[in-house]
């Protein structure tokens, strides 16, 4: 408690404390139930009498009102007794009430039983004070009367004080409520004002009176001093005279006296601590009554000392604090209470919690607990993945606020990971994500989840995927049932690295449970884990709805970080990362800010701290938060340091006490990093230099790597052990829950452990530091592990303190070996930093002194630089060219020669393929592309297939391809035939995988292997039309893929394309490929082969329209698809290439116009074809004109669609075979018989047959794809030649196959084009017939918009 009196509390409104409501019943209708009579007596009992079953004493003034349920006392003219059936009302000598029974008992009576009851044991005890706690505050509730005032609640005086005396108190208890009290007698005759400062004062000395002798169970001497006078009428009380304007004053011989007994307060209270102490009463309850009674009694009615009550909020307050943690507030019986404790509970930060915990409960779906509400939101749209953004200062508590989330979140059956950046990065990349996941699962090793999570993770994981995700997560190796294989020389891209974290994600929730992945202290996060954080967020949203095997239960994720909002600014990497999501549709981002407290939160953790009332810590609470604007950890500081200075001292029997001026009189420290350096300097010195040296590796504390660094000065100066065990005493450090790990208490501990090295010294001491470790690790074998470290160090030495070009070589080493390790993760970024420090290691001659290490640290750069998105690319040509002038054979250039071929492929295609060229040339595989008509290519393809079908049989028997150059050659080769593919120079790259074929045949197969003979299918099916033989060899590249080990996902992409877009697609239904192209297009995606994954995306979109999939879905699909390359910087692909179906299909169903998302901005499809036209990408105009030509069709808008059909078929790859050009020559063939019809033109009847005739000799490969298109145009056909029996056959031969096939779209067309037949017929039954299944067919499909015109004309 304060050592100098403090102001006076403001008073708190009474319902802020619990207070039950009064009765207040309407009178008049209970006049009307029980007459005049008993109505008023009903309105002078409620407000006193809390159960109508107890005994009421009511004062009647003279009045005496008889009822069926009271029992007058006519000698007693001022109250009656009135008693409800059943009540029992106890004597002292009645029986003990029963256990669980409903009695009433006298106070006195009461106090008696428990002074004669055994109470030896000390839980009894105990038991006794906080029941009387309970009584007491009830009683309090009984005294006074909540009243409103100028919009204000205050609490007055509801009984008169001379009425609170033991003798008209009343004990109740109910199994329900429990023990209470109140009083017998309510109402007096004598005048008083409610609002009086003396009527306040004398209740509050009359309770103090009543708690004495509560407290010590009347056994403690009388308080004759204290006591009131009596007054003149009743009771014992003070003598009171009346002013003139009717308010009660003392009289002269009292004021008289006044300051005489003032100077003896001091004693007299004393006197009353020492009385209840030796009658066993703890000592707050002690210090309680001496403030209740305001002093020495006589005094306390209006000169209170300033440490007494001056409110009944306070009073009430000090009570509730008593009942709800008596340990602390009545027993001061808490663990080590001498010791400054801030406890586990959270408090001011509800509002914030509560924002949490909505967004969760959006995640979890549990808004609602109605069934059929939960039931309709099925049918709602998908939810918006939610991600909460906690921002403040350090030390505010964020994490804090986090970890309450935690508990509650986890008694919900939420999963929840964890993991925190360090403002020193040293770790392995990825490494900090990857901790949440290992460290989950090691905490599940030993539960029920771990045969689940096993499971979950064999089905959805390949052995290989696994093995190369335990590089980062260590633990998964617990839960594989095989043993795992190395896969250390496996090149993984980023995509692949993010969709197995992806995977993993979603296999922890194995039973559906929600996740919450928090992700502290972002404004330290890296690059490589920004990437990742990104594809966890995008990937719980953005999943195609194809149904599938690989169709995945979507995870419940929600995302929390925290970050100092005062240390990012907009350019920071964090800002830019939540800008970015923030446009993102399917995301939505809460920000909830954590801030300093205010005056009544912080006054409630002081007062819980210091185990004392509210009342008492108000003072320090206001100097407190003026030193520290309320922030969390620089409060505990202050407060610790003011303990450490004597200022704040603790007394066994008083508690805390403080002095305030001293206290004020502290100077306010700039930062919470000063209170922490005063605290650090009081260690001793062996400790304190054991915690800098933690600190210059950051806030986590490997004691593996300080032990390997103890003799870093020559001698072994940190005895780790001991300078942990030493500053987790001092609360510095503190476990992190796994074997010997520790941390910092908080990171500005570390920061100023850190900040006590002189700077003058850091450079020299990373240097020993570094120096020790390398020589420490490389004999313990444990290099690899602590690599990071090193390279950490290493970049904070200054280079002038580097002179032994041994040690630079050394440190270039160093950062040579971190980079290879960051280039396989994938993290180009700290690949680029590391392989850059370490050539700034190297002298002007290094290429001649140290080639090899020069090279493989250019190497690292020039691959590094080309795959960052942002990369230095004036850099990247610099150290390409170097590579270029100092490269000793084409071997040690082939990787960077790689690289920039596919530079060029981008800028300057043509250099680009004389590049191939040359280094073909070089390689020994020269190739004549200079010949490239149509019909030279075919030479070649035969020449091919007839080769590989000589030795077919013994394809599947091929062994590895092993010549160096070889294998060169078949990457450069597949790079030309991906960038002919790609700039619509196909032909020629049919040479490219007619040679790869080639080579695979004689020299073994290869990762690229797969890939060539899939390409190869196509050119068979495409150029030499040999679907038969070209659907063999595409299943016999499908067959090969899967020889190819850590390749598959990464190839797989390219061979599916192949295979499905473009081989069997004329055998197979073309339903059954869509599932396997968009499993090429994921696979592109999750694994970096992006240039295949739009391609696949592109075509997938495409077949999905021409084969009639559901409108709406596919909008949804596309929408997707266009997320997915958005993320992957394709948006310009999403534009030219999905656009124009997406708009079809918006005006199919009747929508109006709207930009793809994330396109901001609508694109008409005339605008796309002349954008297309201008930029002379045929292949992409030539896919425009197809959707347009379907869609003027149907829209029976046949002039255009003729016009159309005219552009495309005069271009330059009509010999070509493709799916794309039979569904174009398919509505040519419509569209040629209705202008046969409409010109009576002999040349249109021929071009109709002419497309017949070639949809026909395809049906004999796929009745399925290709029957019902054979026969409308069969209909068709006939039609035109006036051949109505014919036409009738075919047409309802044409709709029952497009039926039976699932062609909903070609089934819609076919009856649409019956329907107009059979009005030419005149028959109208028929016709309607038609036109009706038409609409049903259009509506099925989703073309709202044509299905409503085609009824309305």
């Amino acid at each position: 408690m304060e050592r100098e009196h403090g102001d006076e509390n403001t008073v708190t409104p009474l319902e802020a404390y619990g207070n039950q409501p009064t009765l207040h019943d309407d009178h008049a209708s209970r006049e009307q139930r029980w007459g005049s009579i008993m109505a008023k007596m009903e309105v002078s009992v409620a407000s006193t009498v809390p159960n109508p079953g107890g005994l009421m004493v009511h004062y009647r003034g003279g009045a005496l009102a008889s009822t069926s349920t009271s029992t007058s006392t006519p000698n007693n003219p001022y109250f009656s007794v009135l008693s409800a059936p059943g009540a029992t009302i106890h004597s002292h000598s009645a029986v003990p009430p029963a256990l669980g029974s409903t009695w009433k008992m006298r106070f006195r009576e009461w106090i008696q039983r428990q002074r004669t009851s055994p109470t030896n044991e000390e839980s009894e005890k105990k038991q006794f004070f906080e029941r009387s706690v309970r009584i007491l505050h009830s009683l309090v509730l009984k005294t006074i009367v909540t009243t409103i005032k100028a919009g204000k609640a205050e609490m007055e005086v509801a009984i008169h004080p001379n009425l609170i005396t033991a003798d008209n108190i009343v004990v109740h208890f109910s199994p329900d409520e429990g023990e209470a009290a109140y009083f017998i007698q309510t109402e007096c005759r004598e005048a008083f004002n409610l609002a009086d400062l003396v009527t306040k004062y004398h209740a509050m000395s009359a309770l103090g009176m009543i708690a004495y002798q509560l407290f010590t169970r009347g056994g403690g001497p009388p308080l004759s001093s204290c006591q009131p006078a009596v007054s003149d009428w009743v009771g014992h009380g003070r003598i009171l005279c009346m002013d003139e304007h009717g308010d009660a004053t003392e009289n002269a011989a009292e004021g008289s006296n006044r300051l005489k007994r003032q100077r003896a307060l001091g004693d007299d209270q004393c006197k009353i601590n020492t009385t209840m102490i030796h009658s066993g009463v703890p000592y707050p309850l002690c210090r309680f009554v001496v403030d209740l009674i305001g002093g020495e009694g006589t005094d306390g009615l209006l000169f209170r000392s300033d440490s007494s009550f001056h409110s009944f909020a306070d009073i009430l307050s000090d009570l509730k604090q008593m009942t709800e943690n008596p340990d602390a507030f009545i027993h001061m019986s808490i663990k080590d209470q001498w010791r400054l404790s801030f406890g586990e509970k959270m408090h001011g930060r509800e509002s914030e919690k509560k924002v949490i915990m909505d967004v969760a409960s959006r995640v979890s779906g549990t808004t609602s607990n109605d069934a059929l509400f939960e039931a309709l939101a099925l049918l709602l749209p998908r939810n918006k993945q939610q991600i909460v953004m906690v921002t403040g200062k350090a030390g505010s508590g964020k994490t804090r606020l986090v970890v309450e989330v935690r508990k509650s979140l986890e008694n919900l059956g939420w999963l929840f990971l964890s993991c925190k950046f360090d403002r020193i990065v040293h770790a392995e990349p990825l490494s900090v994500l990857a901790s949440a996941f290992d460290e989950f699962l090691e905490n599940n090793l030993r539960s029920s989840r771990h045969e689940k999570i096993a499971a979950a993770l064999q089905k959805s994981m390949l052995l290989d995927d696994m093995s190369i995700l335990s590089k980062h997560v260590p633990c998964i190796t617990k839960y594989a049932c095989d043993t795992l294989l190395a896969s250390n020389n496996v090149e993984v891209s980023r995509e692949q690295i993010h969709q197995l974290f992806i995977k993993l994600l979603g296999v922890l929730s194995v039973d559906g449970q929600p996740i919450a992945f928090f992700v502290d202290d972002l404004q330290w996060i890296d690059a490589a884990s920004i990437d990742l954080f990104l594809a966890l967020v995008n990937s719980s949203q953005l999943d195609l709805s194809s149904a599938g095997p690989h169709t995945s239960k979507k995870t419940k994720t929600l995302f929390i970080g925290s970050f100092r909002d005062n240390e990012v600014d907009d350019n920071h990497h964090v800002a830019q990362m939540l800008k970015k999501l923030k446009c993102t549709s399917s995301v939505e981002i809460t920000d909830v800010a954590v801030c300093g407290f205010d005056q009544d939160t912080l006054n409630r953790i002081v007062s819980e701290s210091l185990c004392l009332p509210l009342r008492k810590t108000k003072s320090l609470s206001e100097i407190i938060l003026l030193k520290t604007d309320g922030i969390v950890i620089h409060i505990i500081e202050f407060i610790g340091r003011l303990t450490m200075e004597g200022i704040l001292c603790h007394s066994f029997v008083r508690g805390w006490e403080w002095d305030s001026e001293v206290i004020e009189s502290c100077p306010i420290s700039e930062s919470v990093a000063e209170l922490f350096t005063f605290k650090l300097k009081k260690l001793p010195s062996d400790v304190l230099l054991g915690l800098k040296i933690c600190s210059i590796f950051g806030t986590q504390i490997d004691p593996r790597i300080i032990n390997l660094v103890h003799d870093f000065d020559g001698d072994k100066t940190v005895d780790i052990n001991s300078v942990l065990s030493a500053a987790s005493e001092h609360g510095l450090v503190e476990s992190t829950g796994t074997t010997s790990m520790f941390k910092f208490s908080h990171d500005i501990i570390a920061q100023a452990t850190f900040d006590l090295i002189p700077e003058e010294e850091r450079s020299q001491l990373n240097q020993n530091l570094a120096t020790a470790l390398i020589k420490n690790a490389l004999a313990a074998y444990e290099i690899d592990l602590v690599i990071f470290v090193i390279v950490d160090l290493i970049s904070r030495i200054r280079n002038s303190d580097i002179i032994d070009p041994k040690t630079c070589v050394l440190y270039a080493r160093m950062n040579e070996k971190a980079a290879k390790k960051a280039l396989a993760v994938p993290d180009f970024s700290s690949a680029v930093k590391y392989s850059e420090s370490g050539l700034s290691f190297l002298h002007d001659s290094h290429w001649e002194t140290h080639h090899d290490l020069t090279l493989g640290l250019y190497q690292i750069s020039v691959t590094a630089l080309y795959s960052c998105t942002n990369g230095n690319q004036g850099l990247l040509k610099e150290r390409i060219h170097a590579v270029f002038q100092n490269s000793k054979s084409l071997e040690e250039e082939f990787k960077t020669r790689h690289v920039w071929i596919r530079m060029l492929s981008t800028t300057s295609l043509e250099i680009a393929i004389n590049e191939c060229h040359i280094l073909l040339e070089r390689l020994g595989e020269p190739i004549d592309f200079s010949c490239d008509s149509f019909a030279h290519v075919c030479s070649e393809v035969v020449r091919v297939k007839g080769l590989f079908l000589e030795r077919k049989q013994d394809f599947s028997k091929l062994t590895h391809m092993t010549d160096p150059k070889k294998l060169n050659a078949m990457k450069i080769l597949s790079s030309l035939l991906v960038i002919y593919h790609h700039h619509q120079l196909a032909h020629i790259g049919f040479l490219a995988s007619s040679r790869m074929v080639e080579m695979s045949v004689e020299f073994g197969y290869c990762e690229d292997s797969a890939f060539a003979l899939a390409s190869f299918a196509a050119v068979v099916v495409s150029i030499l039309g040999d679907i038969d033989e070209g659907c063999s060899l595409a299943r016999m590249a499908l067959a090969l893929v899967s020889k190819s080990r850590h390749t598959l996902n990464h190839s797989l992409p390219a061979v599916l394309s192949a295979v499905y877009g473009h081989v069997l697609v004329w055998k197979e239904p073309i339903q059954a490929t869509l599932d396997r192209i968009l499993h090429g297009c994921r696979l592109g995606f999750d694994y970096g082969n992006i240039e295949f994954a739009v391609h696949n995306a592109k075509m997938y979109v495409l077949r999905s329209f021409h084969c009639g999939k559901n409108i709406n879905l596919l909008l949804h699909e596309i929408e997707v698809l266009s997320q997915k390359c958005s993320q992957h910087d394709q948006l310009s692909y999403a534009e030219i290439y999905l656009t124009p179906i997406y708009n079809v299909l918006r005006g199919l169903k009747g929508l109006n116009e709207q930009a793809l998302p994330p396109l901001l901005q609508f694109i008409s499809n005339d605008e796309l074809k002349g954008r297309t036209m201008k930029e002379a990408d045929q292949l992409c105009y030539r896919i425009q004109l197809s959707v347009e030509i379907v869609h003027s069709f149907i829209l029976r808008n046949i002039e255009k669609c003729q016009s159309m059909i005219d552009v495309i078929k005069g271009g330059d790859m009509r010999e070509r075979l493709t799916y794309n050009f039979v569904i174009v020559d398919f509505y040519a063939g419509l569209t040629a018989c209705y202008l046969a019809r409409k010109t009576r033109e002999e040349s249109w009847k021929e071009n109709a047959r002419i497309v017949r005739n070639k949809i026909e000799r395809l049906v004999k490969h796929s009745e399925w794809n290709f029957e019902n298109k054979f026969l409308l145009l069969k209909a068709e056909c006939h039609y035109a030649e006036g051949e109505i029996d014919g036409a009738i056959g075919s047409y309802e031969a044409a709709v029952s196959s497009a039926r039976d096939h699932k062609f909903v779209n070609e089934e819609a067309v076919a009856c649409e084009l019956a329907g107009y037949f059979f009005v030419e017929q005149g028959d109208e039954v028929k016709s309607k017939m038609m036109f009706t299944q038409a609409h049903d067919a259009y509506i099925k499909w989703g073309a709202i918009h044509k299905a409503k015109s085609l009824l309305q004309g």
